[in-house]
């Protein structure tokens, strides 16, 4: 084809390619940050002060965190959790096979403090069960309590997080809250890495839309503080019933949702605050085990996400380039005004990005200044997706030490929940 031929059809062609970069890179991001303020709205609902409980009697609440070589780390979590100021409450900590101090860590503050009780756990779970399940099943399944409340080993509250979640529930009459806490960091991997994640994870879940009565799509759930009635507990079958799960929270949001019931999320930055992962290899295992289990091993998220990285996201530094080379080397009147269309488009959206990125990292309790290493931190991230992939198709995890490798299965009413071994070791008062 001629040369002045291929120049007549560049023109129409560059102007499809910037109408379409236009639609997904600022416009996208001008939405998609809307979006975001509206939804961290709509999960505002742990306020100080409390509204008063006005129920008599106090309902009761157990509160169960199971640990696997925790060690020493553990103490700061039941610590927070005595020192909760909730007046009716009993407290279950289990040891989950763990190798190291955690179960005599466990038991020295047991020893200190009656109100604590501690389960050890000596046997690896039946097939079928994921450790985490089997431990919570086991101690829940005959424990007291009006509410149950579930805490991640990981996880420091402030005093008043189990006052304010039960005012939130009886006066809103929900059936689960959980909440989003403040993400720790101590180093540079942790500060970039974890937020990103957490947003992205918020994003694809559409995790707001919880709080939504009129959402008909999947609710979500985080187990890291998983508040929920004992009733609402044993209509769904309890852990039994979401045992081969590694997003366990999830799922039990989603069968009570298909009961009718009320499952709610808080932003929790005030109320709990917690150290995800300590290296950046555990981050990217760790995270793309999440997005692997979230939706039963569902690639399709991970797939959202890595298209919506390149189309709207790394694009605005590959239009950022072109422009300025296309400013640099004009070849004629149209190629600079599109120049400079794509250059001025491209810092626009790159500023749409990076302000919202770094306002989901302050929501995180992390440096804004963070998103300006975006090209860096959206590059893990990628490896994360990547990951999860992999995993969907391998079907082989290994969490918390051990080794899993089994399908899912895909509807979790399709038979009776198998019961939970019986294993050797109590609680000991």
């Amino acid at each position: 084809m001629e040369p002045h031929r291929l120049s007549q059809l560049a023109v129409p062609l560059e102007r499809l390619l910037l109408i379409l970069y236009i639609l997904l890179g600022p416009c996208v991001w001008a939405a998609f940050g809307w979006a975001v303020i509206l939804g961290r709205r709509k999960m505002l609902l742990m306020v100080r002060p409390p509204h008063p409980i006005t129920v008599s009697p106090l309902p009761t609440v157990t509160i169960f965190i199971p640990a696997k070589d925790e060690g020493e780390r553990i103490r700061a979590c039941l610590r927070s959790v005595l020192e909760q100021d909730y007046p009716n409450l009993r407290i279950v900590a289990i040891d989950d096979r763990s190798s190291d101090r955690t179960g005599a860590v466990m038991d020295e503050m047991a020893v200190a403090d009656p109100r604590l009780e501690v389960l050890h756990i000596t046997q690896p779970p039946e097939p079928g069960w994921t450790g985490k399940n089997n431990a919570l099943f086991t101690a829940a399944k005959d424990a007291p309590g009006d509410w149950l409340l579930f805490v991640d080993s990981d996880v420091v509250l402030e005093k008043d997080a189990l006052s304010v979640g039960m005012s939130v529930v009886l006066r809103k009459q929900f059936d689960l809250l959980s909440l989003l806490p403040r993400l720790e960091s101590h180093g540079v991997w942790e500060s970039l890495l974890v937020p990103l994640a957490g947003s992205a994870a918020s994003a694809l879940y559409l995790v707001a839309l919880t709080n939504s009565g009129s959402y008909k799509g999947l609710p979500f759930a985080n187990g890291q503080f998983l508040l929920i009635s004992r009733g609402a507990y044993d209509a769904i079958g309890g852990h039994a019933t979401v045992r081969d799960r590694f997003c366990e929270d999830v799922e039990m949001a989603c069968l009570l949702k298909a009961r009718g019931m009320r499952p709610r999320v808080s932003w929790g930055i005030d109320f709990a605050a917690v150290r995800m992962y300590d290296s950046l290899g555990n981050i990217v295992r760790g995270w793309s085990r999440i997005f692997y289990a979230a939706r039963v091993g569902s690639p399709r998220l991970p797939l959202v996400g890595i298209a919506f990285l390149l189309l709207c996201c790394f694009s605005g530094y590959a239009a950022l380039a072109w422009g300025l080379v296309r400013l640099i080397e004009p070849d004629g009147p149209a190629a600079f005004y599109y120049a400079f269309y794509w250059t001025v488009t491209s810092i626009i959206h790159l500023g749409l990005l990076t302000w919202f990125v770094g306002l989901m990292y302050a929501w995180c309790g992390n440096p804004r200044r963070n998103a300006l290493l975006f090209p860096l931190g959206g590059s893990l991230l990628m490896v994360i997706f990547l990951r999860a992939i992999k995993l969907c198709i391998t079907k082989k995890v290994e969490w918390r030490g051990t080794a899993y490798s089994h399908t899912m299965a895909q509807d979790l009413a399709a038979g009776p929940p198998t019961p939970a071994p019986s294993l050797p070791g109590g609680i000991r008062q």
